[in-house]
Order: structure tokens, then C-alpha cells, then sequence
């Protein structure tokens, strides 16, 4: 089996993985926030609080589009914008009650994925795949 072949194969592997979990959690994971929105949130949720400078940075994308997804996402209570104390001049992104109850119900779908999936493999597996998976994204971090 080529190279090619063998990482198609995992690759089908994990997109089955995935759809499956979306399948059975879509109730808890079907926010209906737009790619682009949710990104953002997931900046914010890793950054704890960040400036728009830097979400534009992170995606690669102008501030400008920044603000408008930043927009719509405060409408819907799931960020907001505060001055820094420390700054005035500068505006930091924080989470709002929505985007802390998008982000509980994200980690309880993880806390059922362990629970129901991960589970069934033995310490010494998960310690194995564990590794691998961080080999990978450190070569892709390194590549990409």
C-alpha cells in the first residue's frame, strides 16, 4: 500500500469518526454559528481576552471583517467588548453568556466522547495515539 493510499485510509477513517459524533451530538453542537463566527469564538475561548488586531492576525483576514463577525456574534450575547483599564485605547474580546454556554456544551459532548468512545481503549492506547496525534500536529506546525 503507497503512502497516498495509507493516509487516505485514516483520513476516511476520521472523517467517519467525526460525522458519527455530529450525527449523534448535533442537538448540542448545532449552534448555527456561520465557520467564520465560530472561529473567531474559539480565538477568543483559547485567548481567555484578545483584541481584534490580533483575532485579524490569528486568521488572516482584516480587522475590518473582524469587526463585523465580532459584530454579529455581541448582538447574539456570545462575546463582548470591553476598554482595558490598562489601555483605554484598546478594546479586549472577552466571552459573553452565550459563547460560555456554547463552550459548556462543547465540552460536554467531549466529556461523552471519553466516556463513550475513548473508554473502550486501554490506557496503553490512548497514551500511544496521544503521541502520535501530537507528532502530526507538530510536523503540520513545522510544515504548514
Amino acid at each position: 500500500m503507497s503512502l497516498y493510499e495509507q493516509v487516505k485510509r485514516i483520513n476516511e477513517a476520521e472523517y467517519t469518526i467525526n460525522r458519527l459524533i455530529y450525527k449523534h451530538y448535533k442537538p448540542y453542537l448545532d449552534s448555527g454559528i456561520p465557520t467564520q463566527q465560530a472561529v473567531v469564538l474559539d480565538i477568543v475561548y483559547v485567548a481567555k481576552q484578545i483584541t481584534v488586531g490580533e483575532i485579524a492576525l490569528e486568521m488572516a483576514i482584516s480587522s475590518s471583517a473582524v469587526s463585523q463577525l465580532i459584530a454579529k456574534l455581541e448582538k447574539n450575547h456570545y462575546i463582548k467588548r470591553e476598554i482595558n483599564i490598562h489601555n483605554r485605547r484598546e478594546v479586549l474580546i472577552t466571552l459573553d453568556t452565550a459563547g460560555l454556554r456554547y463552550f459548556e456544551q462543547q465540552n460536554y459532548v467531549e466529556q461523552q466522547i471519553a466516556d463513550q468512545i475513548y473508554s473502550h481503549m486501554t490506557k496503553e492506547e490512548l497514551q500511544e495515539l496521544e503521541r502520535i496525534v501530537e507528532k502530526l500536529k507538530n510536523i503540520a506546525i513545522e510544515k504548514l
